[in-house]
């Protein structure tokens, strides 16, 4: 009860003294990415305790091809992770300040979201677990993640159970990243649809039982797990014809916590839209960009490009921070010391290559 009266005084007065008493720091993947990642963010908002947030970007292509074009993804099937999303364990501890992660279970299973608590050096690397370990240390804030009696408890876990586990080709073949997109590249495969249909009869069950407004009565864990498929159904275009079942899920995107995540996630498309279409900001911000490997990434198509030479890569940066196609090539020009008129039209050559419209192999 003292920790839970710590994190309530905490978040009344909207105290939160970073570095000197962190409390909870939440690891997650690219906002626009990392469907699980949403579900850490949901549980936690909706527990209102303070917290921090530390991004790790989820894994780069590591295998060339003999065109020179990165794969993306090379996790064998086999271990690839249902419980979270995989991410290099480098990479979570290259932010881990305090470091807590280190020898604990996230460097066996680097995934992400994962929840650390600087108090107690706990470390939970599952949604599940996360809302299990919020709702004993703050049983009095927010809502209650897994019930409050027994029986409620032993529902909320096997709806989450079946939620986690149960759905791998909605999980995988109508992704939360492509529902995310302005534009989907294609339509879900049946089977996906199948999935989301026994999603939807699921929860049509669950109204009727408790009456709602959620799947259990009163919002739950279940409503968070759920909250990444709906997203995923309603960006697919995959119709939910049961008026119940719709009213809900439009209920629970319009959720503060859900909503918000959402339009965060989204900012990046916002972002390509505020760009003038074929600048090189525009370009840009189709891409990830890892400066030490000079590598982009371009997120919708899984496309990866190298960038072979310096100028390129100072183009590029130049780009990011937000330069005309004019401006990069005069200040590359000073840089080289070259004829202008020779950096401008290489310079026109390089974003023309990196254009995604052209779905470009390779940039020099």
């Amino acid at each position: 009860m003292a920790r839970a009266r710590r994190l309530l005084l905490l978040r009344l007065f909207d105290v939160i003294q970073i570095g000197g008493d962190l409390m909870l720091i939440l690891y997650i993947g690219d906002l626009h990415f990392s469907g699980w990642s949403m579900r850490g963010r949901i549980a936690l908002r909706e527990k209102q305790v303070p917290f921090v947030e530390r991004l790790v970007e989820l894994d780069w292509p590591t295998t060339e091809t003999s065109e020179g074009v990165l794969t993306v993804d090379d996790i064998p099937p086999e271990r690839e992770s249902r419980a979270g999303c995989h991410c290099q364990f480098a990479g979570l501890q290259a932010l881990d300040a305090e470091g807590l992660l280190a020898g604990s279970v996230i460097e066996t299973l680097p995934r992400v979201p994962v929840l650390v608590d600087t108090d107690t050096h706990a470390v939970a690397g599952d949604v599940l677990a996360i809302a299990e370990y919020l709702d004993d240390i703050a049983s009095t804030s927010g809502c209650s993640l897994l019930g409050t009696t027994a029986d409620q408890r032993a529902e909320v876990r096997s709806l989450c159970a079946w939620a986690a586990q149960d759905l791998p080709v909605l999980m995988n073949d109508a992704t939360y990243a492509k529902s995310l997109q302005p534009k989907r590249f294609s339509r879900p495969e049946p089977s996906a649809v199948e999935q989301a249909h026994w999603v939807c009869d699921t929860v049509a069950a669950l109204l009727d039982r408790h009456g709602g407004p959620y799947t259990v009565g009163a919002f739950s864990l279940v409503d968070v797990m759920l909250s990444t498929y709906l997203q995923q159904m309603i960006g697919w275009g995959i119709t939910i014809t049961d008026v119940p079942v719709a009213d809900y899920a439009q209920r629970l995107l319009d959720r503060r916590s859900v909503r918000g995540h959402l339009d965060e996630a989204k900012a990046i498309y916002r972002a390509i839209d505020a760009a003038e279409p074929g600048s090189p900001q525009w370009i840009a911000r189709h891409y990830r960009y890892r400066r030490a490997d000079q590598l982009l990434h371009n997120w919708q198509t899984d496309n990866c490009l190298r960038l072979t030479n310096a100028s390129a890569a100072r183009a590029v940066d130049l780009a990011y921070a937000g330069r005309t196609a004019e401006e990069i090539a005069i200040a590359l020009a000073a840089e080289y010391r070259a004829p202008a008129t020779r950096v401008a039209a290489d310079v026109r050559a390089l974003f023309a290559r990196l254009d995604p419209r052209h779905e470009s192999r390779a940039a020099s």
